[in-house]
């Protein structure tokens, strides 16, 4: 089921859908952000899990760097993969390179099998020049167009495109963390990490989309889904968190 696209609680989460309803505003806000330390809230149960632990991360849907950069800024990483196709981001991506020396960017997705996947993203012509929305990409435009009309008053354009999505090809790294946000391709790029998955162990936090059916792919890892309320780790049931997190039972 659609729901409203926020990503804090509290206070801070009726400021965020206010900024959402305006697809300018929102342009600007999120263009801006990235030089913040301003981000979603459950990641920062992120510390607690992993402490100042040397840890080897996975980012999926890495999109313009922003979570990168939360986790230079609050974890302690020795190497993050990120994959992300659209070439917007990968440029911003890569341009992190000359910062943080240990981040391999791949310009492309991931998927059960390897293509060119059709993706649907919202735009606004603003003086002439179109401002893509890109945070909004989703493989399916009927869910693309139910967000917008949750989210914005003012309704942006929808443009189709393709991206290059490939399946995982297992590294020589061990993983301790893989972020997955892809506003609704998550259960295909589970599936092809689990190899992955299985040798590794790693905590995942997932975008909250089709939850139950990428539990269902995991439970029979030993694994268990959290989510983040008052700053504490409970079993996920209903709750409708921005993001979900899932640890195996043993954390290695």
């Amino acid at each position: 089921m659609t729901k409203q696209n926020t990503t804090q609680s509290g206070a801070f989460r009726g400021v965020e859908k206010l900024i959402r309803m305006i697809p300018i505003i929102y342009f600007f806000f999120r263009s801006l952000v990235r030089f913040t330390s301003y981000f979603e809230s459950d990641f920062f149960y992120l510390k607690k899990i992993f402490k100042k632990k040397k840890i080897n991360i996975i980012d999926v849907g890495a999109s313009d760097g922003i979570s990168t950069l939360f986790f230079f800024r609050n974890l302690s990483p020795n190497k993050v993969y990120c994959y992300e196709p659209q070439k917007i981001f990968f440029k911003k991506l890569s341009t992190l390179k000359n910062k943080f020396k240990n981040i391999k960017v791949l310009d492309y997705g991931l998927a059960k099998k390897n293509m060119n996947m059709a993706i649907y993203l919202p735009y606004i012509n603003f003086f002439g020049k179109k401002l893509y929305l890109s945070t909004y990409t989703f493989p399916k435009k009927k869910e693309l167009i139910d967000q917008i009309n949750l989210d914005f008053i003012i309704k942006p354009n929808i443009e189709k495109s393709l991206i290059k999505v490939k399946k995982f090809k297992l590294i020589k790294d061990k993983i301790h963390l893989i972020k997955i946000d892809t506003n609704g391709s998550e259960v295909g790029i589970v599936q092809t990490l689990i190899p992955l998955i299985k040798r590794d162990k790693p905590v995942l936090i997932i975008e909250n989309n089709n939850i139950e059916i990428i539990y269902k792919h995991l439970l029979k890892y030993n694994y268990k889904k959290y989510c983040v309320i008052n700053d504490k780790l409970i079993i996920h049931k209903k709750q409708d968190n921005a993001n979900i997190i899932f640890k195996h039972s043993i954390i290695i």
